[in-house]
């Protein structure tokens, strides 16, 4: 039976009609998928087969969906996943965003909030993230009993490019902070210049880590650093590249854009976007060559980046944008931002390194 009730009480938007559970849900996704997944190639990965899940929210102030963040947790004893999403008119370069909120009972089929978008751009101009709101993930904080969202605001005038947070006792209602680090102009740490949010992860024994793409002096790839707060207000850069570029001439030699950290039976994957090479573009330049990668550690801190590619990506040129991850059950499931069809959208995915599924087809 597909918990149909959740979506109910969620949509209310009535905080104290629902218990969230700050514990992971145990499912198995073939219980409550209309679609089945598909082993890929001879990987422990697993792709759904009805993919992309989301492409569109259908809302007239979303025409394009930007970055997307998820995740999953219990209400009332049922699992629910969570989406929120940056949306804007189609064909809208700066500013005019919102962010906006679905659920789904599965993952794969979304419902937006009816009173969407929560937050839009601020009317005040000179604003630090009045143009944008991008990178952002988003975690739930069972000891603050908060989500935390992390994300990048830039105001193009300006020349601001900083980061700040976003605080909510349901996932509706939104208090953002003042800007908690420069990326222009680091004031602590070890790199010089920043690059763009990466994304964001409880710590191992309390608080926030935060991570953040930045180089050093003479350098000019997008290594991976970290950053941690007690309070989600007040952040330490690390003085150390926690993750470096790759090696010269490998598949993610430019650096990283986007990463997702899920601890499951005792250890911790990190799933990052990797980029070969940049786009130049009038005034700027983007990432290309993108692709999906990752890493594994003991104790959340020191990573060993394993080499080759997880082969999901959709394009052979690497279109891969974005990456989200959250433990269910002995799984964990992945959302990647990619092209499909020549639309992006977002595909779900599982990871399976205990064996559970345990055949090429799950139904």
């Amino acid at each position: 039976m597909r918990p149909t009730l959740v979506l109910a009480l969620v949509l209310t938007g009535c905080p104290s009609d629902y218990e969230v559970i700050p514990a992971p849900p145990d499912i198995d996704p073939g219980d409550v998928t209309e679609c089945d997944f598909t082993r890929v190639l001879d990987s422990d990965f697993y792709s759904y087969d009805c993919n992309p899940v989301f492409t569109t929210s259908g809302e007239t102030w979303a025409g394009a969906i930007g970055n997307t963040t998820f995740n999953v947790t219990e209400v009332v004893g049922h699992p629910f996943y969570q989406m929120w999403y940056i949306g804007a008119p189609v064909g809208s370069e700066y500013g005019d965003y919102g962010l906006g909120y679905a659920i789904s009972d599965d993952g794969t089929t979304w419902t937006p909030y009816p009173s969407n978008p929560l937050l839009e751009e601020p009317e005040d101009f000179r604003a630090w993230n009045h143009d944008g709101m991008q990178g952002m993930q988003v975690v739930w904080d069972p000891t603050a009993m908060q989500y935390l969202i992390l994300y990048g605001g830039y105001n193009v005038v300006g020349s601001e490019w900083k980061l700040g947070t976003a605080s909510s006792v349901d996932g509706l209602d939104w208090e953002l902070s003042d800007p908690v680090f420069d990326l222009v102009n680091p004031s602590s740490g070890g790199m010089v210049n920043g690059c763009w949010p990466l994304g964001l992860s409880l710590g191992t024994v309390g608080g926030y880590k935060g991570y953040v793409a930045g180089y050093n002096m003479g350098e000019t790839a997008c290594s991976m650093y970290a950053m941690s707060s007690a309070d989600g207000l007040s952040w330490t850069m690390g003085e150390r590249q926690m993750i470096p570029a790759g090696p010269p001439n490998s598949w993610y030699d430019e650096g990283f854009i986007s990463t997702a950290v899920v601890e499951l039976a005792g250890s911790w994957y990190m799933f990052f976007v990797g980029f070969g090479d940049w786009e130049v573009n009038v005034g700027y330049q983007t990432s290309s060559q993108m692709f999906l990668g990752w890493a594994t550690s003991s104790d959340g801190d020191t990573w060993e980046v394993q080499q080759e590619r997880i082969p999901i990506n959709q394009t052979p040129q690497g279109e891969v944008g974005a990456v989200a991850a959250n433990r269910v059950g002995d799984r964990i499931h992945l959302w990647v931002t990619d092209t499909w069809g020549g639309e992006s959208g977002v595909g779900y995915f599982i990871y399976d390194p205990l064996g559970s599924m345990g055949g090429d087809t799950a139904e």
